[in-house]
């Protein structure tokens, strides 16, 4: 192999991982916020998980967030529920609470809609949600928790930071991975195998980032773990191998 196609082999190599780095930035901040929130105001616990509890990954210091659940009365008989709401304001140990009554009739579902903004955000980072249905007999008291993060960045919202930071990234992995196939052709022996890393590492960044934005955090940490192991892996054989040739 002479010395320029291993410089376009490197760099391949480090365009792609750059890209799997970044992509990790959005889908990790969901996944931290999330599991934050899961150890905030443990008073509030209910027997079943509230799964339509909707916040947004990240926001700006200049900008506010809504945060969204929506009920569905399943009885055949209206029905009032009893909601409360905890957010962080400004501190781990101090919160806003917010009492909701909901009346619903048999087989309606509304939607709920709470306003937060960076003052309310722990050491000004987090924002933390969460969020209480107590029980209707025979339903379950149902509690559902997010976390947001605050980020100090002008001019763009937290989804528009959110959105450009994984475009980049699917971009970097995009152009690292054509570049990488392009000179491994026909792919075979090493160049397979580190093809093979490189989709899987892409499917983790993709798997990632759906599992933060459906507030899946435990499969989020899982596939986060599963994601630094992989780009250890695959630097390591890449330079392993293009080492010995």
């Amino acid at each position: 192999m002479n010395s320029k196609n291993k410089a376009i082999l490197t760099l391949s190599v480090l365009i792609f991982s750059a890209g799997v780095l970044l992509g990790m930035a959005p889908f990790g901040s969901a996944v931290w916020g999330d599991l934050e929130a899961t150890l905030f105001d443990v008073t509030l616990r209910g027997d079943a998980s509230l799964t339509t509890l909707r916040c947004p990954v990240m926001m700006t210091a200049t900008e506010s967030g809504t945060v969204t659940a929506a009920f569905k009365n399943t009885l055949e008989r209206p029905v009032e529920f009893t909601i409360r709401t905890h957010i962080s304001h400004g501190h781990v140990m101090l919160m806003r609470e917010i009492n909701s009554k909901l009346p619903l009739d048999p087989g309606e579902t509304q939607t709920l809609e709470w306003t937060v903004t960076p003052d309310d955000a722990a050491y000004g980072r987090l924002i933390l949600v969460n969020v209480r249905l107590y029980a209707k007999y025979p339903l379950p008291a149902r509690t559902g928790t997010c976390g947001i993060l605050v980020v100090n960045l002008p001019y763009l919202t937290g989804n528009q930071i959110f959105a450009f930071t994984l475009a980049v990234s699917l971009l970097s992995m995009a152009v690292g991975a054509g570049l990488w196939v392009a000179r491994n052709r026909p792919l075979s022996g090493p160049g397979l195998d580190v093809t093979r890393a490189m989709a899987a590492l892409a499917g983790s960044v993709l798997a990632g980032t759906i599992a933060g934005l459906l507030g899946w955090w435990m499969l989020g940490v899982i596939i986060l773990a599963i994601t630094v192991l992989l780009i250890g892996t695959i630097i390591g054989y890449f330079m392993n191998k293009l080492g010995n040739k």
